[in-house]
Formats: structure tokens, sequence, C-alpha cells
């Protein structure tokens, strides 16, 4: 009989669980859809990215494109050897999406106002 009650209390358990699930699910379900694509968005920039010493040695780089990262790169040796920025893998790729921008970065107001929204997201919480 006592293994009846701890089952029936282990289905409560899970249940409760499950409908909490669903609920903090359904509260943030306008937020599925931006995590989904923020996902998708990160792991397509991650599968086209290319280191930048590999495309400074290939002949096929567009020159235009080739100068670019070369300044990138030696900015980010400055930023490192001079200003004590950590020397680690951080831009130190590149990545072409055949796209105009690689994110669009939205910030909202009131009308009227320099006073920016406040969001509240999953995972960083509220920012302005």
């Amino acid at each position: 009989m006592r293994w009846r009650h701890r089952a029936a209390r282990l289905r409560r358990a899970a249940a409760l669980l499950l409908a909490a699930g669903v609920a903090t699910g359904l509260a943030g379900c306008g937020q599925i859809g931006y995590y989904g694509q923020a996902v998708g968005g990160h792991l397509e920039l991650m599968r086209a990215r290319v280191p930048i010493d590999e495309l400074l040695r290939a002949p096929a780089t567009d020159p235009d494109l080739r100068r670019r990262l070369a300044e990138a790169q030696a900015i980010r040796d400055f930023a490192s050897r001079e200003l004590g920025l950590p020397d680690n893998g951080s831009y130190r790729s590149y990545a072409d999406l055949d796209r105009r921008y690689v994110v669009w970065n939205v910030f909202a107001a009131p009308e009227l106002s320099l006073q920016a929204k406040d969001w509240c997201l999953l995972v960083v919480g509220c920012v302005k």
C-alpha cells in the first residue's frame, strides 16, 4: 500500500512539474520564435566562418576584402599587444553569409522619448 502512495505522489509531482514547464513555455511563447531564429543564425555563422589567416593566404580572396581583413587583424594585434586585451581566438575568423548585414540590432523607445524600452528575455533577463 505504501508504494501506491509514493507512486501517486511521484505522479502528482511529475504532473505539477510538467504543468509548470508548459505554463512557463506558454508565458514566453512569443519568445520561442526569437530563440529559435537566434540559435539557427548562430549555427549558420559558426558553419560559415573561415580563419582570417587562411583568407589572407588564398589567392581567390577579393582584394578589398583582403585589405579590410588585414586591417582588422592589425587592429586586433594592436589591442592585444598595446592595450593588454586577451590574445585569444576572438575576431580571428570571418563568415560571408551572402547578405548585407550579419545581425540587425533594434532599439525601441516611446514616441518622442529617448528613454529605451525595457525588454525581458529568458536567458539574459531584462535589458534596455
